[in-house]
């Protein structure tokens, strides 16, 4: 009897074994939310499309001060046009103190600039020119990509060169570029040491003398051009005055740090009347977000601060949706929402440029009336700002976005009452990095775009407009 016990035990653990095993084995759909919400008597599960507006407008108002990378150059792209970028940065001596003795000649003075990468043609003569800042720039400020930079430097270039990249091979992406500027940015240097207190204090050195500009002309139209890239780190940017002191031959160096107390900015102009392709920007809807009709077929996200889309969703068109599906708020139950973007292709686009993975950006959910008299409101109070992926990388073989904003969107419709349109804005992910200085904590975004990325999506008036796919459940009486 025993035994027959222990048979019938070992046969009923070795069937739950294999139960067991292949239960583990069983590739689970472990989709979020789609499978939550039950498709029985009472509710049912329903897929509908909505198509928010979406428009092309130049992101000018997220600031550059202190970012990781700066760019310096001029690059032509036929759907882009022009973009032409400059860096100004602050320099300090790497002395508390200095000595330049009872007499002294400025011999030279050399700018070395390291550059990490770049967009655009090695072998394209590129003019770089170098400026002498007028107006001090802080580090605590904010500085946006559209600054007036011309009313910030002396007019009068201490420098300028010829710039042909001769690479070491293929893989060779570095390279240091030593610009001899005007002997007279030595001289006021070594001036500086008539007052002793310039080179003690580094808030009135500051003051003296208060920083370089580094750009390159305009290239022609049809030419590529070339954009430059700066990591800023440590010793990337470093000036030396080559002088003679009670005759003999002394070296002076001041560094730009990219840590502590200095400034340093990009600059931007983008140029879209110079492009020439058939799927150029349109300049005379660029910023235009009062249009409900004609909107562009075409989207731009575009790097160094130039187009990219925004997209609004309107109260009145949730509410417009729910009306034709007999639904109040109270009654959707939001399952999964997916927004999805189509890639344009076309002849010559270099998929290598293409910007991935995107996300949104945008202010906490905003409350913009649709009538406010400024269509595209600035991005000042940065720290409100949330920068989020959603999953937004690029499907390589669907050439589509898509990403899952469930909970941003559920949350949209739970605070319809108190916001007219909510305008979120499509880009590469930017990360929001902070610094501290003497006490008060700034803030900026890196990372991609000082990249000269292109990436052309399908807009609202195409054939494949952007959408928001929602999944929800609904009562079935």
């Amino acid at each position: 009897m025993t035994k027959n016990i222990i048979k019938q035990t070992k046969k009923i653990f070795f069937s739950i074994s294999i139960i067991l095993f292949f239960t583990a084995c069983t590739d689970v759909d472990k989709t979020v939310g789609v499978d939550l919400i039950p498709d029985d008597e009472l509710l049912m599960l329903v897929t509908d499309t909505i198509y928010p507006s979406v428009y092309n407008v130049t992101l000018d108002s997220v600031m550059t001060i202190n970012l990781q990378y700066n760019s310096f150059g001029s690059y032509y792209d036929p759907v882009l046009g022009t973009t032409t970028a400059g860096m100004a940065f602050q320099i300090a001596p790497t002395t508390d103190s200095a000595d330049f003795g009872t007499t002294h000649t400025v011999d030279s003075v050399v700018l070395t600039v390291n550059i990490n990468d770049r967009t655009g043609e090695d072998a394209y003569n590129q003019t770089l020119k170098v400026y002498e800042l007028d107006k001090r720039i802080y580090f605590d400020s904010v500085y946006y990509p559209t600054v007036n930079i011309n009313a910030m430097i002396n007019p009068i270039p201490v420098a300028s060169m010829q710039y042909v990249r001769t690479p070491k091979d293929r893989w060779d992406t570095s390279d240091t570029i030593k610009i001899r500027l005007d002997n007279s940015i030595g001289e006021k240097l070594v001036a500086a040491s008539a007052d002793a207190m310039l080179y003690d204090s580094i808030d009135m050195f500051y003051d003296y003398f208060k920083g370089l500009y580094i750009t390159a002309d305009d290239v022609t139209p049809g030419l590529t051009g070339r954009m430059n890239r700066i990591p800023l780190n440590t010793l990337d940017i470093n000036l030396s005055v080559y002088y003679k002191r009670d005759g003999k031959d002394t070296v002076i160096n001041y560094w730009h740090y990219s840590t502590g107390y200095m400034a340093s900015f990009t600059a931007v102009q983008h140029d879209y009347t110079t492009a020439t392709h058939p799927l150029k920007v349109n300049s005379a809807t660029l910023n235009d977000t009062s249009r409900t009709a004609n909107l562009d077929s075409t989207l731009y996200i575009q790097g160094l601060f130039g187009v990219t889309p925004m997209m609004k969703i309107r109260k009145e068109d949730i509410q417009n949706w729910l009306t034709s599906k007999n639904l109040t708020r109270e009654q959707l139950a939001i399952s999964r929402v997916l927004l999805e973007f189509d890639v344009e292709r076309f002849a010559g686009y270099e998929l290598n440029k293409i910007a991935t993975p995107i996300g949104l950006f945008y202010r906490t959910i905003q409350k913009i009336s649709d009538t406010a008299t400024v269509s595209y409101p600035h991005l000042a109070a940065i720290t409100e700002i949330n920068s989020t992926l959603f999953g937004g990388a690029l499907n390589k073989t669907l050439y589509k976005y898509t990403m899952k904003i469930t909970y941003d969107f559920t949350h949209i419709v739970k605070n319809m009452e108190t916001s007219n349109s909510v305008i979120m804005y499509v880009s590469p992910y930017m990360q929001l990095t902070n610094s501290s200085y003497y006490g008060t904590t700034t803030y900026s975004y890196i990372e991609n775009q000082t990249d000269m990325y292109q990436t052309l999506l399908k807009g609202t008036s195409s054939s494949q407009p952007p959408r928001l796919i929602i999944t929800y459940a609904k009562p079935r009486y």
